[in-house]
């Protein structure tokens, strides 16, 4: 991912939008911060986590989402070992359908490889 300022916009809403956000926001200005600094990654992570489900309408974005977040902040992984768990199952249970797009099966298979290292 790098350094993509539209992929770090989304996780700040995302945890703006969520009530992760430390700092209450007058405008939308504070999705241009490029650290994510005012939010924590784990509580993102299970957050997002919830929300790979292929029930779901915006399955396809909320595992981008999960990719954008681990390709940013990798060491969330290993965070919580109960998480790493749920995780793992519901990615695999993912990557088992047929209700996501080639691409997010792509960002899966990069999550997964994550998972895998993160639990050695």
């Amino acid at each position: 991912m790098g350094e993509d300022p539209s992929e770090m916009a989304n996780l700040n809403y995302w945890a703006h939008w969520l009530g992760l956000d430390s700092v209450p926001r007058a405008s939308d200005a504070f999705m241009s911060d490029v650290d994510g600094e005012s939010w924590e990654a784990l509580p993102l992570l299970r957050a997002l986590a919830d929300r790979l489900d292929p029930s779901l309408r915006a399955v396809d974005l909320n595992i981008h989402s999960v990719w954008a977040l681990i390709s940013s902040k990798p060491g969330v992984l290993s965070a919580d070992l109960d998480l790493h768990r749920d995780l793992t199952a519901r990615v695999r249970r993912l990557l088992d359908s047929d209700a996501i797009s080639r691409q997010s099966r792509r960002e899966l298979d990069n999550v997964h490889y994550g998972l895998r290292l993160s639990s050695r």
